[in-house]
Formats: C-alpha cells, structure tokens, sequence
C-alpha cells in the first residue's frame, strides 16, 4: 500500500515538472509568423531558411517537442502491451 502511495506521488511530481517545463517554455518563447521568416526569391519552399530556424533559435522548443513525442511514443508501447495476466 505505501509503495502504491509513493509510486502515485512520484508519478504526479514528474508530471507536475513536465508541464512546468512546457509551460516555460511556451510562455518564454517568441513565436514569429510567417512573414517573418526569413525569404529566398530563388527558393520559394524556404526549407533551408527553416531548417537554419529549428536548430538555431528554435532549437529548445524543438528538444521539447522531441521529448514530448517520445513520451508518447513509449505510453503507446506500454498501452498497446496489455496485461500479461490473461
């Protein structure tokens, strides 16, 4: 029982960090619109420009998302595993 109690404070603690963590960080961050990014007349995709983005100015919000997607990733495993009690 006390082991029940703990796993379940522990679980919310991380939880707790966690949306502190995103929170911070969608507040901290500022958030440009398209028009301003940078532009390339020649190349009208800007997939250079963006990339330069992502892992220049961006590159907290994108370790963020990348940590989120994992997670998800591993609570669908863990999910989609089931009880081996059958």
């Amino acid at each position: 029982m006390l082991g029940k109690i703990i796993n379940i404070i522990v679980a919310l603690m991380v939880a707790l960090l966690f949306l502190g963590v995103i929170s911070v960080s969608v507040v901290g961050t500022g958030w440009d619109t398209v028009e301003e990014l940078p532009q390339n007349p020649e190349d009208q995709s800007n997939i250079e420009q963006i990339g330069v983005s992502v892992f220049t100015k961006y590159v907290v919000p994108f370790e963020i998302i990348a940590i989120v997607l994992l997670s998800a990733l591993i609570g669908s495993f863990y999910m989609g595993k089931g009880d081996d009690s059958e």
